[in-house]
C-alpha cells in the first residue's frame, strides 16, 4: 500500500462546525483527507485525542505535522496561508482590524449561544430547565443576528459579503451558523442581508461539493488527494 501523500488532515463529523474549515480546504483546491473519528475507533481513542484533547471537531493535522484546535482558528490560519490569501484581509490592509474583530465575535459572542441551543444537557439533567435554557439561548441570538444583519446591510459596496474583496473566512465560518434552522429563522425576511450572504455561499461549487455529505444525504467523503482534483 502507497504512503499518503503530504495533504491536510481534517477531523470532522457532518453537520458541526467543520463546515467553514471545510469549505476553505474545498474552495482552494489543496489536497486534504476527512477523518470521522466516529466512524474510525482507533483514530478516535488514539490520535485523535492527541490532536484535540477535548475530542471535539473540527482539529486539523497539516502536511507539516503540526495540529490546530478551535474552528475559528482552523478558518483563520488556513484563509492567511492558503490561496494567496484570496479569503483572508491583507495584514497592511485597514480592514484587518474589523475582519479579526468579527471572526473572535462569532467564536465568543455567537457560538456559546449556539451551544447551549443544541447542548442544554451538558448545564441541566431537568427537561424544563433544559428547555428554559434553549428559549434563552435563542432570544440572545436574536440579538446577535440583528447586529450581524446591521454589519452586512450598511456597507457602501453592493456585495452580499462582509468585506468588499470578496467572501472571507468570516462568511464561510458565520454560514455554518445559517444553515441551521434551530438558531436562525428559516424565514429570511427579517435578515435580508445575511440571508442573501448564505443563498450566495449555497451557490459555490465547494459548497455544492461538500454539503451532502454534512446533511447525511451521502456517506462518500468529499475530499481530494492531489492538487485541483
Amino acid at each position: 500500500m502507497k504512503p499518503e501523500p503530504s495533504i491536510y488532515q481534517l477531523y470532522a463529523s457532518p453537520n458541526t462546525y467543520s463546515i467553514g474549515p471545510h469549505l476553505l480546504l474545498e474552495e482552494c483546491r489543496v489536497p486534504y483527507r476527512i477523518i470521522n473519528p466516529k466512524l474510525e475507533p482507533s483514530v478516535t481513542n488514539e490520535t485523535f485525542h492527541t490532536v484535540s484533547p477535548h475530542g471535539r471537531v473540527p482539529a486539523l493535522t497539516m502536511p507539516n505535522g503540526t495540529s490546530i484546535i478551535e474552528s475559528g482558528a482552523i478558518a483563520l490560519h488556513l484563509a492567511d496561508t492558503l490561496c494567496e490569501m484570496q479569503f483572508s484581509i491583507d495584514h497592511d490592509s485597514q480592514e484587518r482590524a474589523p475582519y479579526l474583530q468579527w471572526l473572535f465575535y462569532l467564536s465568543s459572542t455567537l457560538q456559546p449561544d449556539v451551544m447551549l441551543v443544541f447542548h442544554p444537557e451538558y448545564y441541566f439533567t431537568d427537561k424544563a430547565q433544559q428547555s428554559a435554557l434553549v428559549e434563552a439561548a435563542r432570544h440572545r441570538l436574536t440579538n446577535v443576528w440583528q447586529v450581524l444583519e446591521k454589519q452586512y446591510s450598511t456597507k457602501t459596496h453592493r456585495s452580499s459579503w462582509m468585506f468588499e474583496c470578496g467572501p472571507t473566512a468570516l462568511d464561510f465560518s458565520l454560514a455554518t451558523v445559517l444553515m441551521w434552522p434551530e438558531c436562525f429563522p428559516r424565514s429570511t425576511n427579517a435578515y435580508p442581508a445575511l440571508g442573501a450572504m448564505l443563498s450566495e455561499i449555497s451557490e459555490r461549487p465547494s459548497f455544492k461539493r461538500i454539503m451532502p455529505w454534512h446533511q447525511r444525504k451521502t456517506e462518500d467523503l468529499p475530499q481530494r488527494y492531489s492538487v485541483g482534483m
